[in-house]
């Protein structure tokens, strides 16, 4: 209970600087689109980034291939966007694999307009988690699971033709996982860093029907 009730705590503090960046971004202009505005209620989003990276020794070779949230959303509202969203990380070392983990879940994704091309964006997760890794006792891999929830803002910048890339550039995340021989283990992840930045693309698919125009 000490444990869930510092969880919430957490996250409620994520959510007051979310509001608090909310109110500062009206304050520089930013501003939340009326419900009549020519705006993307009703559309889907895509959006997603991969990530892969090397690192080659003498003596041996390492590698990650990681994809962001890759997510498909609804926007409710032009604002607003609800949707599910999977991510895939795996590490490698001397070809062969170390550690691959799969998550998955809901997220919920409000922003406010700056100006004409570009965008403030707040973003929650929670994921359920699964994967393999290499055991510690023996040259096997081991099952695990778990959840992870995350609260980070991001910047976008409306390209045009539905497409915008966003900049990614804090987090506040937890991470538990488990595995049969093991209790539970706690990652947490706060504040501004190398690991917290990254960068996206998007793209909004517009499905209604499109009204005739009365010229009359």
């Amino acid at each position: 209970m000490k444990h869930l009730n510092k969880t919430v705590f957490s996250f409620a503090v994520a959510g007051m600087s979310m509001l608090s960046g909310h109110l500062n971004a009206q304050f520089l202009g930013g501003s939340r689109l009326k419900n009549d505005d020519d705006g993307p209620k009703g559309q889907f989003m895509i959006y997603g980034s991969l990530d892969y990276s090397k690192i080659t020794t003498p003596s041996s070779s390492s590698s990650t291939v990681s994809s962001a949230p890759i997510g498909l959303g609804y926007f409710i509202n032009n604002n607003d966007v609800i949707g599910v969203n999977y991510a895939y990380s795996q590490n490698a070392v001397d070809h062969n694999v170390v550690y691959k983990q799969n998550e998955a879940g809901i997220w919920y994704s409000p922003s406010l307009t700056l100006g004409k091309y570009f965008l403030l964006i707040a973003q929650v997760d929670a994921h359920y988690v699964w994967g393999q890794q290499v055991s510690g006792t023996a040259d096997s891999m081991e099952n695990f699971n778990g959840y992870r929830l995350r609260a980070y803002p991001l910047i976008g910048i409306v390209l045009g033709g539905g497409w915008a890339l966003k900049f990614k550039f804090a987090e506040l995340s937890m991470l538990q996982t488990k595995t049969k021989q093991e209790g539970w283990t706690k990652t947490y992840v706060a504040g501004i860093s190398g690991s917290t930045f990254g960068v996206g693309i998007s793209k909004n698919l517009d499905f209604r029907k499109k009204q005739k125009k009365d010229d009359n």
